[in-house]
């Protein structure tokens, strides 16, 4: 089976169901391991500028952000396509894969993944178990992902820890869709934060006001740090975390991503806190 994946998370699920060396194109995000592959997507971004001015080029973009490279898909002959549906911020949006699908000559099966929270995660590893034939081994990853899960159940029920977490900071934008869910998952308390709705754009002052303990930043598609050069104007701690390969990817990688945000809490409490929510 020829499999091309066009993003991160896709590739993740493809290779825990042990399928990587089926992979014969990906996305210009996947890489480190992936470089030896085609790219089949491309941004005109500057994914190495300031925060503020990503955020300026796609909030004035008069152009698709992403582009896919139709002519090399063409080549590649792929029987599987992996694409998304949740994000036209993240990766091509789905509809333009779609159409450049039904143009190939391969006639690729397009598996279009749209998960919104927690819950929807191991669905995606069954929707591609099943799209490339590795059923037995989606079971076995679901049922993985759900014991890990169940080891950290309201690990830190008893901190009494209220935390705030970003997913970009300039301007800033709370967290949504599966992150919420992962801190109230470790009994913490998510503020402002919506479960399973996409990240939204907030104030310094709204943030402020909530009163957080703790404020975690992971900005998605940056690592430590590049995050750590943007300016944070809040009253309590902030801890950077790696956005891009912990927390923007719904795929495996959440697992690791889960222990590792229970380790950073618990390193958290575990020293003296001062006091420095505002005055309400």
């Amino acid at each position: 089976m020829r499999i091309v994946s066009l993003l991160p998370s896709a590739t993740d699920i493809v290779v825990a169901l042990g399928a990587a060396d089926d992979l014969v194109g990906v996305s210009h995000s996947c890489s480190g391991d992936w470089d030896h592959l085609p790219k089949l997507t491309s941004t005109w971004v500057d994914t190495g500028a300031s925060a503020a001015d990503i955020d300026e080029q796609v909030t004035t973009a008069s152009r698709p952000l992403y582009q896919l490279d139709i002519e090399a898909l063409e080549r590649l002959k792929p029987d599987v396509v992996i694409s998304q549906s949740l994000c036209d911020v993240c990766a091509v949006p789905a509809g333009d894969v779609r159409e450049a699908v039904l143009t190939l000559s391969s006639t690729p099966h397009l598996i279009d993944l749209s998960p919104d929270g927690l819950d929807d995660v191991p669905l995606c590893f069954r929707q591609v178990g099943d799209g490339i034939n590795r059923r037995s081994e989606a079971s076995r990853l679901e049922r993985r992902w759900h014991d890990t899960f169940a080891t950290y159940r309201n690990r830190h029920a008893d901190k009494d820890l209220r935390l705030v977490f970003l997913d970009w900071l300039d301007p800033p934008f709370v967290a949504g869709h599966w992150v919420p869910e992962m801190v109230e998952w470790l009994g913490v308390t998510n503020l402002l934060g919506v479960a399973r709705k996409p990240s939204f754009k907030a104030t310094w002052d709204t943030i402020n006001a909530s009163q957080p303990d703790v404020l975690i930043a992971a900005c998605c598609g940056f690592g430590v740090e590049q995050a750590e050069l943007e300016n944070i104007p809040v009253a309590c701690p902030v801890i950077h975390l790696d956005g891009h390969l912990h927390f923007s990817r719904p795929s495996p990688a959440l697992m690791p991503s889960l222990e590792m945000l229970a380790q950073t809490i618990e390193s958290f409490c575990s020293k003296p806190r001062q006091p420095t929510r505002l005055a309400s």
